[in-house]
């Protein structure tokens, strides 16, 4: 299966770079607060009761944030930064169809937290202003990480390796910050697996040449 190569220049580079990030702002606040049908709990499981509630791990989960810029204006390749965008904008819409035809809520209201605390405002803040405790299953927090790990692999395996280690800690922040199940977690993650290979090992990316660019090397 063969995708246009987007990312050529400068302007293309900052272009898509704008498109995904007001697709994911708008498509997530959109289906974080706006439901086809009524959000649901699911009961906690083992690893749920295990995962304690330490407030001040938001500064851990907030890192995502720090991620998209870090593999998309970190990487060298352009073939690569364009197989990130793919895989990015798949995870996303995927995630959204998810969160609309089966949304998942957590139950927030049971690990309140105090904004005169310090450790705690983080948190506080976070959930009074920025987000609703749906869009649940799978963790699109989860999933940017990963992927914008994984990105780096055949640049730089000891940047993916730091990175890999950085999205765990974030997969853990986002259980005992009480935003996800685990059941979250291991679905995102393994979104991202089949993401990450498809776009990075199978696909091939038109150069506009009249030939394609293999994914493998």
């Amino acid at each position: 299966m063969t995708f246009p190569h987007l990312i050529k220049c400068t302007w293309t580079k900052w272009g898509y770079f704008l498109f995904g990030g007001a697709c994911t702002l708008i498509l997530y606040q959109l289906t974080n607060r706006y439901h086809l049908v009524e959000p649901r709990l699911l009961e906690f499981d083992v690893v749920d009761h295990f995962m304690p509630f330490w407030p001040w791990t938001v500064w851990i989960y907030i890192l995502e944030y720090a991620y998209f810029i870090i593999a998309y204006f970190g990487l060298r390749e352009q073939e690569n930064i364009t197989r990130y965008f793919y895989a990015y904008m798949s995870i996303l819409f995927i995630s959204i169809i998810a969160f609309e035809v089966y949304p998942v809520t957590f139950p927030r209201e049971d690990f309140p937290v105090d904004p005169n605390i310090p450790s705690e405002w983080g948190l506080w803040f976070l959930r009074t202003y920025m987000d609703s405790p749906a869009n649940c299953l799978p963790s699109l927090h989860v999933s940017s990480c990963f992927i914008s790990s994984f990105c780096f692999w055949k640049e730089s395996r000891w940047k993916a390796s730091v990175l890999i280690f950085g999205s765990v800690l974030v997969s853990i922040s986002t259980m005992t910050t009480k935003q996800h199940y685990w059941v979250d977690v291991w679905t995102a993650f393994l979104l991202t697996v089949v993401a990450y290979w498809f776009f990075f090992y199978y696909a091939k990316l038109d150069v506009g040449t009249g030939k394609a660019e293999g994914a493998s090397r």
